[in-house]
């Protein structure tokens, strides 16, 4: 999709879902978001830009770790989650203080030079349609010195918490078009030497891409038919599933379900993934 396509779909329908299951989505990504913070090692950031912010978790994060000194803008394109990320705020005490949110889009809003010294995104990067430029913009917003770091999928081959279900929604649904290489989408960043020839080209210095594996917890009841449901509902398969015959969405659900029973415990589907975790600097 290009940027236009992205502002449609993160502020239609799919944008409202997102922000209706924000609080199952971040309590999932949660563990991702602190394991960058500890592997970027940030401490010290006082200015902080916070891309892809969407319902504001990993922004209050950012906040609560790098203490009152610290100022953390969160940015992002959906409408829907910067409501939920602004009534997260008002309820942590946090909003207009350390903590402010900014409904544009990254890649090419013009922020003050050189007014930020982190920018952080857990998986709020994947989505430009021109991934140089955007990090050409992104870079000069921040100060000499800077610290970037960021998260995004490592390839679905390697990610079976997307794969599982896309198998499970194959035997019903024809295969979608493949889409172009490093297409905008989640896992436009899957190959590291891609990645790092990014942000090379826009600038950045100290490029450190490092593999980490993550589990991902489905679920928010101790529902297995639910939860599945929830899990195609939002992740990748979820596009397949729009304007779908519904004894055919029926049937990718029943077929997922027993894909996944095995993954099945404590009221959640856990399945296994890996990111990249990534860091580099303004030179």
């Amino acid at each position: 999709m290009n940027n236009s396509e992205q502002m449609e779909y993160w502020n239609g329908e799919a944008g409202q879902k997102w922000a209706d299951n924000d609080a199952m989505m971040a309590e999932m990504l949660a563990p991702i978001a602190g394991d960058l913070l500890k592997h970027a090692n940030i401490g010290g950031a006082t200015r902080v830009l916070d891309v892809g912010c969407g319902g504001g978790s990993e922004t209050l994060m950012l906040a609560e770790h790098l203490g009152p000194q610290a100022t953390v803008l969160g940015v992002d394109i959906s409408a829907p989650l910067l409501a939920v990320a602004r009534q997260r705020a008002r309820a942590a005490g946090a909003s207009g203080t350390r903590v402010d949110f900014l409904e544009a889009d990254a890649s090419n809003h013009v922020f003050a030079p050189a007014s930020f010294d982190l920018l952080f995104s857990r998986f709020g990067v994947m989505f430009f349609a021109e991934p140089k430029a955007a990090f050409v913009n992104l870079y000069q917003a921040l100060e000499p010195g800077a610290k970037l770091a960021f998260s995004c999928w490592q390839p679905l081959q390697e990610n079976l918490w997307a794969m599982l279900p896309l198998r499970a929604a194959l035997q019903h649904l024809p295969a979608p078009e493949p889409p172009p290489p490093h297409a905008p989408g989640p896992f436009a960043f899957a190959d590291a030497d891609y990645t790092r020839s990014v942000l090379a080209g826009a600038g950045f210095n100290d490029v450190d891409i490092c593999s980490h594996a993550v589990t991902m917890a489905w679920g928010r009841d101790d529902d297995l038919g639910t939860t599945a449901r929830d899990m195609l509902n939002m992740g990748p398969v979820s596009r397949l599933l729009q304007n779908c015959d519904p004894t055919l969405r029926e049937a990718v659900y029943s077929a997922a379900t027993e894909a996944m029973s095995p993954w099945f415990s404590a009221g959640k589907i856990r399945l296994p993934g890996a990111v990249w975790l990534v860091t580099a600097r303004k030179g």
